[in-house]
């Protein structure tokens, strides 16, 4: 599949060549004299934000596996190609279980369906169908663009769509784990698909400046507030430049799912407490599992025994499968 850069890709490149050569201009004039330095450091900051912002928006593709497909988790496997609701073409491996249920998995930024295949060997032991999808802009799918789950929303519902299309699979047994930028595709793809009926979300971080003032309580009232806010919400606004994209505050969204159960997994202290508010907000059928001392979507290296467990027990009870996968 070829990938062509968009006219977006080009300008942000651009915007961050422009950025570092001023950068570089800048500590010329600022190490002959120090006034310099009065402008030299915001600009060097903001190169900061447009360089994190770049890599996020347009993230290295993993193109060149040494592993050529999942056969960690199965010997027998389907490439496959469906559309996206919003018409990219994208890429796949589906590997059949013992039943008619199946989990969908979504990667984080800057993976690719492959680097599931340990969360997909679980739960094809547990009977499950299983469906690896490459995100747009990643892997062997089209695009160039990530957008925080935002447009990543229809990659999940046309990877349900064609789970549909296929004629084996119980449409109300279908569910989707997602890690990271996973987690926020899949909880925006179940806002666009009645048909995901269960969603394991690790990694769910805020995705709006209105999930970190509800995280603090209030808005901000002190002189240090103000300015985290205001660095805040300029940081924000140039990751959505280089998006295209406005993502909503998952504080609102999460609450529109219920009442299709959410299984919410954190890791890290900062992440435990963001997700103790999308808990709150989620309304109902909603669990919490906090694993502080966990890195950022290491929750199945922390807990390799228990993790599976809690997921397939999950799984079972929110797609009414028995313990076999039936």
């Amino acid at each position: 599949m070829t990938i062509l850069p968009s006219r977006r890709h080009f300008r942000n490149l651009i915007l961050l060549l422009v950025v570092g050569m001023g950068c570089l201009i800048a500590l010329r004039l600022a190490s002959s004299s120090p006034i310099h330095w009065l402008w030299a450091l915001p600009l060097f900051y903001l190169a900061y934000l447009n360089w994190n912002a770049f890599f996020f928006v347009h993230p290295f593709r993993m193109r060149y596996w040494m592993l050529k497909g999942p056969d960690f988790a199965s010997p027998v496997y389907e490439k496959v190609l469906f559309k996206s609701r919003d018409g990219l073409t994208l890429f796949g491996w589906y590997l059949p279980g013992r039943s008619d249920a199946v989990v969908v998995l979504v990667h984080g930024l800057g993976g690719s369906g492959l680097t599931m295949e340990i969360h997909a060997a679980f739960l094809l032991r547990a009977g499950y169908n299983v469906l690896l999808i490459d995100l747009r802009a990643h892997g062997s799918s089209d695009g160039d663009t990530s957008t925080y789950g935002v447009l990543e929303a229809n990659d999940v519902a046309g990877a349900v769509d064609y789970l549909l299309s296929r004629g084996d699979i119980d449409a109300n047994k279908i569910g989707v784990l997602g890690i990271s930028l996973g987690a926020q595709a899949a909880l925006r793809g179940a806002l666009l698909s009645e048909s995901i009926h269960a969603l394991v979300l690790e990694g769910l971080g805020p995705a709006d400046i209105q999930d970190r003032i509800v995280r603090r309580g209030a808005k901000p009232v002190t002189l240090w507030s103000k300015i985290v806010y205001a660095v805040t919400l300029f940081d924000q606004r140039v990751f959505n430049f280089f998006s295209g994209q406005h993502p909503t505050p998952l504080t609102v969204e999460i609450g529109k799912i219920a009442p299709r159960p959410i299984m919410l997994i954190a890791c890290g202290k900062n992440e435990v407490l963001f997700n103790r508010l999308f808990y709150a907000a989620a309304k109902q059928s909603c669990t919490l599992w906090e694993l502080p001392e966990a890195r950022h979507a290491a929750a199945l290296v922390l807990e390799p025994k228990e993790y599976p467990r809690r997921i397939i027990e999950f799984f079972n009870r929110s797609l009414h499968v028995n313990g076999e996968g039936g």
